[in-house]
């Protein structure tokens, strides 16, 4: 199985901060061909990243989504598993490295490290507790399996340091 890394305040996988348009295209193509040997009109690139580009044509931020489709690969960040690992889990082991943004209006739903140039988002906030609740209970198996889903984060981030400060 691949690993792609989340490097804070550098990159992830192949594309880095500061990169060109060129450079995150030759990126695109590898990780298309690596994931799509077998069907080059596949688009794993697309599908799984968002760049985006400083009005120089540079990097400043870049997002990995959880949805892998039928590829398979682990991300990683400071050695956690970033899409296997809780979220509160996840929060509280870098929470020693670095602090997260505690005044963050989505906090819960994503939490920001500004140090690290880091962020991670789930669209839903769901805790273990949650399994207990009537409104859980009553759904059937495929939504509770929606919901525990959301025990975890579903992208990941890293930008140049400001990148966040102007959204606020």
């Amino acid at each position: 199985m691949e690993t792609i890394n989340v490097m804070p305040k550098q990159g992830i996988g192949l594309i880095k901060l500061g990169m060109s348009k060129e450079e995150v295209e030759k990126c695109r193509q590898e990780y298309n061909a690596k994931f799509y040997r077998d069907n080059p009109s596949y688009e794993f690139f697309d599908g799984t990243f968002k760049v985006e580009y400083d009005t120089e044509g540079k990097v400043n931020f870049i997002e990995l989504s959880s949805v892998k489709g039928e590829q398979e690969f682990t991300c990683t960040v400071l050695e956690l598993d970033i899409f296997e690992t809780k979220a509160e889990d996840l929060v509280e082991k870098i929470d020693i490295v670095s602090s997260y943004d505690r005044n963050d209006w989505e906090l819960g739903y994503s939490y920001h490290f500004p140090e690290l140039g880091l962020c991670f988002w789930r669209p839903v906030i769901f805790k273990d507790s949650d399994m207990e609740e009537e409104w859980f209970k009553a759904h059937d198996k495929e939504n509770q399996e929606s919901y525990l889903r959301d025990q975890y984060f579903r992208t990941v981030a890293v930008a140049v340091e400001g990148y966040w400060n102007k959204s606020k």
